[in-house]
């Protein structure tokens, strides 16, 4: 009986360290929000607050449909709402300084909106569960195109951060894929520069974006890479699991 009671708690201890690794969030992007279709939105953040096993919720750009005050102060009201961690990335909507929002006013309402626990600065780190995720900006804000561009200092302090946490599994979250994509608009620029950064490194193992509007996913040499479907289609967002000590990614699309 001794001996059955011990399998037992050994079976139970070790499945709940294996459960506790793995990290559970939602990536929703490409909402292209507006006052007229704010209450999709709200419908789907209820949803989301419906879960009891979600970590955190990323939103991956293109959050607003056209960057102007009343677009972004409904986005802001909305974020609120979201019972979990957020993180906000910037995507080719989001900001224009001609219109007032430059990064450092949008960044700086967002971290109000949600209580001051958001990073204030476009490129940002946060760890769960002994995974490392980088949030890397590819946005504009003097002027505006559908292709995003990571700039020589962005791409200097990824190279950084990487050496900071080479023994450390990293997931990069970004808007603009670095993926060739069926439309040359949508393409980012230079992709080359962000390439050689990461052949200097192995510990990226997964780059979770949108931008495209379709939804994929495809591994390229050692890296998982992950594209959500725009929500603004059919207000879908993805659900991903990993386990990264165990190459566990899984990625599963809700739409409604």
């Amino acid at each position: 009986m001794k001996k059955l009671f011990y399998i037992v708690f050994l079976f139970l201890f070790f499945t709940s360290v294996a459960l506790g690794r793995e990290v559970k969030f939602i990536h929703i992007t490409d909402i292209n929000l507006n006052v007229n279709n704010a209450y999709k939105l709200q419908d789907t953040i209820k949803e989301i607050n419906s879960y009891s096993n979600i970590d955190f919720v990323v939103f991956g750009g293109n959050n607003i449909s056209k960057t102007n005050i009343d677009n972004f102060n409904t986005f802001l009201y909305l974020l609120k709402r979201v019972k979990k961690r957020c993180y906000v990335l910037l995507g080719s909507s989001d900001v224009l300084s001609s219109s007032g929002i430059d990064k450092k006013y949008y960044l700086k309402r967002v971290k109000r909106a949600r209580f001051l626990a958001h990073p204030n600065k476009p490129n940002y780190v946060f760890k769960k569960k002994g995974v490392v995720f980088v949030a890397m900006d590819g946005s504009k804000e003097f002027f505006q195109s559908s292709n995003g561009y990571y700039t020589k200092k962005e791409l200097v302090w990824l190279d950084k951060i990487l050496d900071k946490y080479k023994n450390k599994n990293v997931v990069i979250l970004q808007h603009f894929p670095i993926l060739p994509s069926k439309s040359k608009w949508l393409e980012t620029a230079k992709v080359e520069n962000y390439l050689e950064v990461l052949k200097k490194h192995n510990n990226v193992k997964v780059i979770v974006s949108g931008h495209f509007g379709d939804d994929y996913e495809i591994k390229t040499g050692d890296i998982y890479h992950i594209i959500t479907q725009a929500y603004s289609k059919n207000c879908a967002y993805k659900i991903i699991q990993m386990d990264l000590d165990d190459n566990f990614i899984a990625g599963n699309l809700v739409a409604n």
